[in-house]
């Protein structure tokens, strides 16, 4: 997908004739919509541009997965311990046992995605990631092993980070 206003900036990359180009949308999540209402394939893939470093791996295995569930998406479980937290006050320490940190990408049976953004927009509800959607719906989502490198990038120091781990350096 594209961000809005970006499209007349494309000529710069070279030829994308064999891209299908979709203007995004003002959330995520309709960014993504407006990408399923344009495929035909039965499958489709969600990845995040803010993950640069997701290897090729992960792409063939969320597909295969996709045998047994609506939906496969990559993680890493959870190392850190977590704190719920309300006006800086501590209120509780998280269980983290069965926590998993989500990434992209993130695989999809293609009408289940479309059906589960079409109830999440009829009820008015924004998910955190495409697989938020399909579970409310009643989908499986299977998880599967994700890379630490496969990080995302959100906060200037995420940029410097992989800006050393891209010249090869840590």
């Amino acid at each position: 997908m594209l961000p809005r206003g970006i499209e007349s900036r494309l000529s710069a990359a070279g030829d994308l004739s064999g891209v299908r180009k979709v203007t995004g949308g003002a959330t995520r999540q309709e960014s993504v919509f407006n990408g399923l209402k344009t495929i035909s394939r039965t499958r489709v893939i969600v990845h995040d541009a803010v993950r640069p470093f997701a290897p090729a791996e992960l792409f063939s295995a969320v597909l295969s997965a996709l045998e047994h569930a609506d939906a496969a998406v990559t993680g890493v479980p959870v190392d850190q311990t977590l704190k719920r937290v309300r006006d800086e006050r501590v209120l509780e320490t998280v269980d983290r046992t069965e926590l998993w940190a989500v990434q992209t990408p993130q695989a999809f049976r293609t009408a289940a995605l479309l059906t589960a953004h079409e109830k999440g927009r009829a009820e008015g509800f924004v998910g955190t990631d495409d697989a938020q959607l399909i579970e409310r719906s009643g989908g499986t989502v299977t998880m599967l092993r994700g890379t630490r490198s496969n990080m995302k990038l959100t906060y200037p120091d995420d940029f410097a980070l992989a800006e050393r781990l891209a010249e090869g350096a840590t």
